[in-house]
């Protein structure tokens, strides 16, 4: 056993060595924690009193894991409370420890790529697939990246952005948090001291000034709410688009799109028609790409994305589970109870610490000032609450505290939160994240876990819950849709008191039935409302983008929700089914779009329970059956880790850490031409150039002109070499054995090199034979290359037209 000074035990926690160095004296409760982490990580050492400890009384100690022995010291010990499952599993333990749970899947990135994001690695080939297929994209293309949490998604956007700039890119998020967390990060990868994020907290100035970059196309990147987007940020967008600016429309955290759209925030849907709208006002060739970026999707989300965004898709998916939580759930039979186990798992779990709560005005289930008094009672001060009625200024300071990026006043180890704080944020060493309440979706409540270890390391999820949050739960999950019968009698009310303007119709959102008292009240323009969206959702109708409202460019982020949701009395809608007069088929095809929304919710929420409860299966193999993306010609699996839960601690198995990479998966594809120039020379998108020998000059300046006439891939037997120089266009390179390990749904102009010597002929011939599917194929090879499809021929007799590199250049 060893004993260990405070202050080795300081030099080896920030945290501690900060709150120490703090004038306010701190409470044991919030020095204890933090020593003991130390010490756990070590083996459970023990710390030798001091002067500064001497204090802190033994029933502190005790209550916090720690043995009194003969010496004057404290020995940790380990933590297995007889209220969870710990089958000898200390729940701390691997958390403090900070065990790497997260594989190596690094590789070397793209030139273009270390370039706009400054990092000379990908961190998979999840990352890797998705930045290509994004900064590869044309205009009207969409395309959605499912990547896990930590594996640098928000780089996949900002490297087109970067690389596109002084094009514009608009990157949705959902919370002002996560927008002056990307702007932070916009801030230190560029240098530029710019505003990049609209909220509405900034001055009258600020907004107006941001607003009129848009609009003249000086401002290159704009982070904003969905809301702002479609109020006052829509005809700056506009006139960007009309114009050819707007290169780039992106979602971040896009799961959202179908957990948040229906009720809780429209305008996540309402975007996808200001989308519509700017794609109709660009011209051809300059529309912008669509980006949609999210963590987790499952059929429902995937099917809500393709329906709102349509167009020419390309899905990437490299779903796997996340290997830092272990798991750890305990029902509780009262508030009590709850509110006891909660204090003793703060009392030994590793900092910092994120605790969720449900709804913040809930009376039913525990809430942010409930918890937040737990703690505080308990002696606990680096704490901070954040519910929906908190400033934007309070979210980032409370994001900084955990982050230790302010004064040493203001660290903050634990944050009591409701569902929004955290989506997206880079706060990598979170160690545990705690559920005082029942997540009403198993999105919402793997999204939450998900909070923790985004530094690859392990990370304790503790689910702490009553019936009475059962409940609550239940009530969220159950969405106020409008029923078949209600909906077809606001129908018929809208459509008598509305207009035909051409071959829209201009409904009444005011328009009441015979049972609605205050017309103008906004539980009728609600319920309107939602009969439109569900009609939309059903592909009865298509609810079109109206003129954005004049929104007062000081309003709040508060003020422009509510604007966003009550500015409009009308609503323009184009009819898709000539059948909708007729009340029995306007119900089927009514009830039919219904039942699969409430069906996905209650699924949704049973899953989450399931998880809950004692499953017969690793909780990470019921994750990865749910998000499983079933296609109409394919299945897109869900690979499973596990860092620990109650099944596999059952059965002592290990943490399952996947050693080797997972393969981004495809559906749909992509495709690039070619400029005109290099189209002419190749009217069947084959080409060969070939040299007497070595002629590194003329191989230079053809690999200029080809990529600027936008060839993307260049793919050899190994390095490729020379690179291109001077040039802006995108480009990267391929070994023959990385291509055809890999599946490619990019159809891109290619440049191969090839050289039999190196490599199998059988293995150019497969190259080939893929590639002829694509867009155009150029082929470099010396003059006595032999075809790698048999036979006498060459090479340069049997691959399309064929020019000597000097007449090429002079062609090109």
């Amino acid at each position: 056993m060893t004993i260990y000074p405070l202050q080795e035990i300081a030099e080896a926690c920030p945290r501690l060595a900060r709150r120490l160095k703090s004038s306010v004296s701190p409470h044991p409760a919030e020095i204890l924690p933090l020593i003991r982490s130390v010490l756990v990580a070590r083996g459970y050492q023990s710390v030798k009193e001091s002067p500064e400890l001497a204090a802190i009384p033994a029933v502190e100690w005790q209550a916090h894991g720690f043995v009194g022995e003969k010496g004057s010291h404290w020995r940790a010990q380990p933590w297995l409370p007889s209220w969870l499952d710990d089958q000898g599993t200390a729940p701390d333990e691997e958390a403090a420890r900070g065990s790497l749970r997260r594989p190596n899947w690094r590789l070397i990135a793209d030139r273009f790529y270390t370039g706009a994001a400054q990092r000379p690695d990908y961190l998979s080939p999840g990352q890797k697939a998705s930045v290509r297929a994004v900064n590869a994209a044309r205009g009207g293309d969409a395309v959605i990246c499912v990547l896990p949490t930590g594996s640098g998604k928000t780089d996949v956007i900002l490297t087109r952005a970067i690389n596109n700039r002084p094009r514009q890119t608009c990157l949705i998020v959902p919370t002002v948090a996560l927008a002056l967390d990307l702007e932070r990060r916009v801030r230190e990868l560029t240098g530029e001291q710019l505003l990049f994020a609209y909220h509405g907290e900034l001055s009258r100035g600020e907004k107006a000034e941001l607003a009129q970059r848009v609009r003249e196309g000086s401002q290159w990147l704009i982070i904003s709410s969905p809301e702002a987007a479609c109020t006052v940020l829509a005809r700056p967008l506009e006139a960007s688009a009309a114009e050819g600016r707007l290169d780039l429309l992106a979602i971040d955290e896009a799961h959202i799109v179908a957990e948040w759209g229906d009720a809780f925030r429209p305008a996540f849907q309402t975007f996808a028609r200001l989308r519509r709208r700017l794609l109709e006002l660009s011209p051809p060739d300059r529309a912008p790409v669509t980006v949609m970026l999210t963590a987790t999707l499952d059929d429902y989300g995937l099917e809500a994305l393709r329906r709102l965004f349509p167009g020419h898709q390309l899905l990437v998916s490299a779903q796997v589970t996340r290997p830092e939580p272990a798991w750890w759930m305990s029902h509780c039979a009262t508030e009590e109870e709850k509110r006891e186990h909660f204090l003793e798992a703060c009392r030994h779990l590793p900092r910092p610490l994120i605790v969720y709560t449900s709804l913040h005005t809930s009376e039913h289930s525990t809430n942010v000032s409930t918890a937040l008094s737990w703690l505080s009672d308990a002696g606990l001060k680096a704490i901070a609450g954040v519910s929906g009625s908190v400033s934007a200024q309070g979210r980032q300071d409370a994001t900084r505290g955990l982050r230790l990026a302010g004064e040493s006043t203001k660290d903050l180890d634990i944050v009591v939160a409701t569902s929004a704080f955290g989506l997206g944020m880079d706060i990598p060493d979170v160690r545990g994240v705690i559920h005082l309440c029942v997540p009403e979706s198993v999105d919402r409540l793997y999204q939450e876990v998900g909070r923790g270890g985004r530094d690859g390391r392990a990370s304790v999820s503790m689910v702490l819950w009553t019936d009475p949050d059962a409940k609550v739960a239940q009530q969220m999950a159950e969405a106020r849709l409008v029923g078949d019968e209600k909906a077809w009698k606001r129908w018929r009310s809208m459509q008598s008191r509305g207009a035909i303007e051409g071959d829209v119709l201009k409904v009444d959102l005011t328009a009441p039935t015979e049972d609605v008292t205050y017309p103008w009240s906004e539980a009728n323009r609600y319920w309107n409302t939602q009969t439109l969206s569900a009609m939309d959702r059903a592909g009865m109708i298509s609810v079109e983008w109206p003129n954005p409202p004049d929104v007062p460019v000081d309003a709040s982020e508060e003020e422009l929700q509510d604007i966003f949701a009550t500015h409009r009395n009308s609503m323009s809608v184009r009819i898709l089914h000539g059948d909708l007069a007729n009340e029995a088929t306007f119900r089927q095809r009514f009830l039919a779009a219904q039942k699969l929304s409430r069906a996905a919710a209650t699924a949704s929420l049973e899953s989450a329970t399931k998880i809950l409860d004692v499953l017969d299966t690793c909780i990470n193999r019921y994750l990865a059956d749910h998000y499983r993306l079933n296609l109409e010609f394919d299945v897109l699996p869900t690979v499973r880790q596990c860092g620990g839960c109650p099944y596999c601690r059952v059965r002592r198995l290990p943490p399952a850490l996947m050693k080797h990479p997972v393969k981004p998966l495809f559906n749909g594809s992509l495709t690039v031409t070619a400029g005109p120039r290099l189209r002419k020379l190749t009217p069947e998108g084959r080409l060969c150039v070939w040299t007497d020998g070595f002629q590194p000059d003329a191989e230079q300046e053809l690999i200029n002109r080809l990529v600027s006439q936008g060839v993307t891939a260049l793919v050899a037997a190994g390095p490729w070499s020379p690179h291109p120089r001077a040039v802006r266009s995108i480009w990267w390179e391929d070994t023959v054995t990385d291509w055809l390990a890999n599946s490619n749904s990019l159809l891109l102009p290619t440049l191969v090199r090839i050289d039999t010597k190196r490599s199998q002929a059988s293995k150019w011939a497969l190259l080939l034979n893929r590639l002829s599917r694509g867009p155009l194929t150029v082929v470099l090879c010396t003059r006595d290359e032999p075809s790698p499809f048999g036979g006498p021929a060459l090479l340069r007799e049997s691959w399309g037209p064929a020019y000597h590199i000097d007449h090429i250049l002079r062609r090109l």
